[in-house]
Parts: C-alpha cells; structure tokens; sequence
C-alpha cells in the first residue's frame, strides 16, 4: 500500500514538475518575445528620434519618422519662379529637421488641368496629396476610390495639430454624406463672389459707361469692343479656361449655390432660412441659363472678345495685367491684377461690383481641400506633412507668400509688406486649401479692395443650406454623363459661339442631359435635401 501510495505521489510530482517546467519554458519564451517586440519598438522610437530635432512637434509622439520620405504634393495654377528656392527652405529649414521628410511640389496648369487631374490619380504616377474641391472633382474621385477615406481618428492622431486648429463645421461640410475623403481648408472667404476691375483710364478717357450692375456692364463691353480699333485693347480678353461672366450674371440676379460642386443653385432672396426645393433650379436647363448663353451670343456679335477665344489656353488673367484687356471679373485674385497693370505703368483700374444689393454667403469649407491619395506609399507621412503646412504658422506663411524677408515681410503692426522678389513668388498663388484664419492683413492695402471688401462684409447671408452636402455616389454614373455633356457645351455657350442658333442648341444640349439621366440625379439631390432639412428646420 504504502509503495502504490507512493508510486501515485511520484507520478503527482513527476505531472507538477513537468508542468512547472513547461511554465518556466512558456514563460521564458513569452518573456523573450516581449523583450524582443519592446526592444524593437523602443529601437524604432531611438532612431526616430535621432531623426528628428528635439523641438520637432513631433518628437516623442510615437510616430515612425526613422526613414526621410519625399511627399509629393499636386496642386493647380501656374508654377511660381522661385518655387524652386520656396521649397529648399520649406525641406531644409522645416521638414527634413521636424518631420524626416521633404516636398515635392508639381503643378497642374489651367490649361490642362482638366484633362491631367484624372490621370494623375488613375495611372502610375507618384502623388501623396492633391488639391481637391467641390467644384475640382473631389466627388467624382472619391466615387472611385483615388482619395483615402479618413475617419477622426485618423484626423486626429495624423493631422493632430489641425484637428485642435480646424473650426468643426469644416469637418461636416467636407463629408460626402457620412464619409470624409479630404481635408478643407481653415479660412471661409467670399472667394465666390466676383467683380469687374476695369480700366478706369479707359473709361475716364472715352466716358465709356460704369460697369455698376448686370445692364451697365453689357453697355460698357460693347462701348469699349465699339473702341478697340483706337486703344488696341480687348473689352473681355477672356477664353476657355476661365468663365469671367458666369458668376456675375448669377450673383446679380439673385442666385448662389446651392451645394457646392454641383450645377443646383438657388435664390436666397436675401433669406437664411432653408429654401424650399421650388426655389433649387438645375443651371444648365434653366430658363435662367438660357438668357444667359442669348446675352453672351449678342456680346460675342459685338466683338467684345476675340472670335478665336474658345481655342486660347492662355492665362486670362495676364490679359488684364499686361494692358490686353479692358476688364476682368474675377474675385479679390482681380485686384492683385489691377495692381501689377498699375504697377508696370500700363494704365489704372476700377473696381465695380454688378450686384450691389445682394446678400450672398461666404465659400464653404470644401471650396478648397486636399486629400490623401489612395495610392500613396505613406498615406501616414503624407498626413503628418499636411498637418504640419496647415498647422505651423511660420512654415504656413513660407508656402504661401515665400521667403520671409526675401518675398515678403511684416511691418511693426504685424501687416505684410510685399518686397520686390513678391513678383517671382506672389501672396497666396497656389495654397489655397491651406488657408488658415489668421493670415496678416495687407499693409496699405488698397482702398479700393477695402470699400469692395467692406460691401460684401456687410451684405453676408449666413445660409443655413450650407451645412448640406451631397453624396453623388449612388448616381455617380449619370452624374459623369451628365458632366461630360456640360463640358462639351459649357464654354461654346459662354463664349457666344452659336450666335443665331443659340436657343436650338440650347434645347439640344437639355435634351442630351436629360436623356443622360439629369431627372435621376435630380430625384437623389432632392431625397437628401428634403431629409436634411426634415432633421435641421
């Protein structure tokens, strides 16, 4: 008994023993995979501080910045001389010591852009981030997929600092319904709202009508296109990438968008209240629209711009600075133009606004954005480096304006003063999208851009509709037909080109969006609306 009792106990032991071994085994090799895994976590963290400087916002935070990345950023406009001499300050002074990483930069031009901005995402090129909008194809491109979609998580651990910084309502009017593909910029302004900066030599000089409403302007581009043999100038030296009668023959008469990045506006009536849908009209088959296209074919007869506009992929723009054209109409970007004519002695402006009475909101946060593209290597680095340009004031205002001291500088008030190397990198040009609140006013800023800035200050309408926001994507099909015909009609319209038979091309251009599908992405416009306002009256 006493042996089998024994025998029993030496087996118990033998279990316990062997269990105690495995224990301690287990335990060693756990213990040696934490201490593997720590080990490697803390060497990642010491190499990336090395990396970086310890006064980087950055340091210490747990991102992984062991290796220098480059960060390609694609944007719209026309490539500034000295960008070349903007970055290597922005790599070397900022990124390449803050966040391991350096920027590349590359421009879509104006002429092209519309036919680059798709290629750039769908095909093989290198591109982190890229500027988007409401009206710059950020719901097409999310519909297929080329922007990262980022919830505030994300938000907040890569792009910390604009988290804190950013207003809220930005956020939501950056989301396609629920969704959030980019981030918008940190300044609204009335970038929407356009005017006419005219030749005041000119019409000093042949007491040419003042352009002080719709009516008044028609009458001053055709007295001015009456004169062109004399002063050599263009009324309107306007073309196919910029529609400068558009907005203000909308603005004038009463209309404002309704959703940006659609072709839905409405008529406010001076009202903040939601509008009814009876008040929402589709531009493109209006009534409105169609006296419109009749106006620019009468202006067209008249010569107001060149018969050969519709081929010009030029920068309208420099019509204006150079002394080619008689007016511009444009938003505060027209006034930096007036400035350079007066400046290279070519003549002096005036500034008039067709839609005086006219209560208009401000562009919202989507107007101008930048996404993380689905193809990035780094989508992490890639958002890390926009927070750090939208956040840091110093690096902010290098991307914007320049070198501080070279391009630009700030007199004892704090107000910018530009220096003669602004002409090689201007004030704001390319960044719009990271535009933040408290950018240093203008000193001596002309007086002219402030009563026209004083006048629309004090006719904002905060509209309540501008907390609402589309989700294209369940007719993201017809919406592309839709927006193909548009294209392919748009400017002809604007430019006059079909002169007599304008109102029957009319009518074949709203049979063709009509036969697109227009009726099915009206239907889902109006579902989300109505739910919207049933949940915001």
């Amino acid at each position: 008994m006493k042996n089998k009792w024994m025998k029993k106990l030496s087996a118990f032991m033998a279990v316990v023993m062997a269990a105690g071994l495995c224990a301690c085994s287990g335990a060693k090799d756990a213990g040696q995979g934490e201490s593997n895994a720590a080990p490697a976590e803390e060497t990642a963290q010491a190499q990336t501080e090395e990396a970086i400087s310890q006064d980087s916002p950055y340091y210490g935070k747990g991102y992984d910045l062991a290796e220098t990345e480059t960060i390609v950023l694609y944007v719209l406009g026309d490539e500034p001389k000295d960008m070349g001499k903007v970055l290597e300050e922005v790599n070397q002074k900022y990124l390449l010591p803050n966040l391991n990483s350096t920027l590349d930069i590359k421009f879509l031009n104006w002429s092209d852009y519309q036919t680059k901005y798709s290629l750039v995402l769908a095909g093989g090129e290198n591109v982190d981030l890229i500027y988007t909008a409401s009206w710059c194809y950020y719901n097409e491109e999310a519909a297929k997929g080329a922007f990262k979609e980022m919830d505030m998580d994300f938000i907040q651990k890569y792009l910390p600092y604009t988290y804190e910084q950013q207003p809220e309502v930005s956020w939501e009017q950056a989301k396609i319904g629920e969704k959030l593909y980019a981030v918008p910029k940190g300044n609204a302004s009335f970038s929407n709202y356009d005017f006419i900066v005219a030749r005041q030599d000119l019409i000093d000089k042949y007491q040419l009508t003042k352009p002080e409403d719709w009516d008044s302007f028609k009458e001053f581009l055709k007295e001015l296109a009456a004169v062109q043999n004399e002063t050599g100038v263009v009324a309107l030296n306007t073309n196919a990438n910029r529609n400068q009668t558009l907005e203000p023959y909308l603005q004038a008469n009463g209309y404002d968008y309704f959703t940006e990045g659609f072709d839905y506006f409405y008529n406010a009536g001076g009202k903040a209240e939601l509008p009814g849908w009876d008040s929402v009209i589709y531009l493109y088959t209006s009534d409105l629209y169609l006296e419109y296209a009749k106006e620019m074919a009468e202006l067209a007869a008249a010569g107001v711009w060149s018969k050969d506009a519709i081929n010009d992929t030029n920068d309208a723009t420099a019509y204006f600075e150079n002394g080619t054209s008689g007016c511009i109409g444009w938003n505060f970007s027209a006034i930096d133009a007036g400035e350079k004519l007066e400046k290279a002695g070519l003549g002096t402006f005036g500034v008039y606004d067709v839609s005086p009475d006219i209560h208009m909101a401000r562009s919202r946060y989507n107007g101008d954005m930048i996404a993380v593209a689905t193809n990035s290597k780094n989508p992490e680095r890639a958002a890390l480096v926009l927070d750090y340009m939208k956040s840091d004031v110093d690096l902010n205002r290098t991307l914007l304006g320049g070198i501080q001291g070279e391009h630009w500088d700030l007199n004892e008030e704090g107000q910018r003063m530009v220096l003669d190397a602004a002409e090689n990198y201007s004030w704001n040009s390319w960044a719009w999208a990271l535009n933040r609140a408290d950018e240093p006013v203008m000193a001596g800023t002309d007086e002219r851009e402030l009563a026209i800035s004083d006048s629309i200050n004090s006719r904002e309408l905060f509209a309540e509709v501008a907390g609402f926001t589309f989700d294209s994507s369940s007719i993201a099909t017809e919406l592309s037909v839709v927006n193909s015909i548009v294209d392919e009609y748009e400017y002809s319209f604007s430019l006059g080109i079909y002169g007599d038979n304008t109102e029957a091309k009319f009518n074949e251009f709203k049979g063709k969006l009509e036969a697109a599908g227009l009726d099915k992405v009206t239907e889902a416009m109006k579902t989300q609306y109505e739910a919207f306002a049933a949940k915001n009256s």
